[in-house]
């Protein structure tokens, strides 16, 4: 099956590389690479196009923020599954979507998430291990979720329960996934492997400032999707 692998980036010179050339190395042969840049005015489309002949679609245009961006890879993507790969996040290794989609066509599943650590940009030492493998779908309510950069979604998904919103900042991957699993009961699964690296420095993960946003928008999302919770649980996380 094709996989359509989206990356969006706005003035991200430093780290556009690693993120393309990690798509770039899978031994996985039917790829969709879409990268949606946002506009930049540094150095990061002279790289994009340095990679412009191995990149199936390319746009650069202003948008309304990462999930506007995301929407519009989404609306490009002609594979059966989409997964994102934000431009200072990488695959661990070159066999990620041959066993992501393995995994996907073994157990007959419509989304399937594997496992991540977040690592420090300078020195590259791992700060945290994002680890999936006790998820419950309960959890949304206190504030967890799979990663989302893990995240393989059949395409027939987004058709059904609709895109990313452009309502949040930083929340707009919780709220898609809270639709996913509150809508109906979807086919998921769990591949037991560290598929993701990502950099510190990322919009969820850039201070206090960011964490008590993403508080507020988690609760919001959980109140607009009819997903009984309190604030207060989100204090398990």
């Amino acid at each position: 099956p094709l996989i359509s692998i989206i990356t969006v980036v706005y003035n991200n010179e430093k780290d556009i590389r690693n993120a393309i050339e990690s798509v770039l190395d899978q031994n996985y042969e039917y790829i969709e690479y879409i990268v949606i840049d946002g506009g930049s005015d540094d150095g990061t489309i002279d790289v994009i196009n340095e990679y412009r002949d191995h990149i199936s679609v390319f746009i650069s245009e202003t948008d309304n923020g990462i999930y506007d961006a995301l929407n519009k890879g989404v609306l490009c993507a002609s594979g059966d599954v989409v997964a994102i790969l934000h431009s200072d996040d990488q695959f661990c290794n070159s066999r990620v979507v041959s066993n992501m989609m393995e995994k996907i066509e073994q157990t007959k599943v419509e989304f399937c998430f594997s496992n991540m650590v977040l690592v420090d940009e300078p020195s590259g030492k791992i700060l945290r291990y994002y680890m999936a493998s006790y998820f419950k779908i309960w959890m949304f309510k206190i504030g967890w979720m799979p990663p989302h950069p893990t995240c393989f979604i059949k395409r027939s998904l987004f058709d059904e329960f609709g895109m990313y919103s452009t309502d949040y900042k930083i929340a707009g991957d919780f709220d898609l996934l809270v639709r996913f699993f509150y809508s109906r009961k979807i086919r998921w699964s769990y591949l037991n492997q560290i598929t993701v690296k990502m950099s510190t420095g990322g919009v969820s993960n850039s201070g206090w400032r960011s964490k008590r946003l993403v508080y507020s928008e988690i609760s919001r999302s959980l109140k607009s999707n009819n997903v009984w919770s309190l604030p207060v649980f989100q204090l398990a996380r």
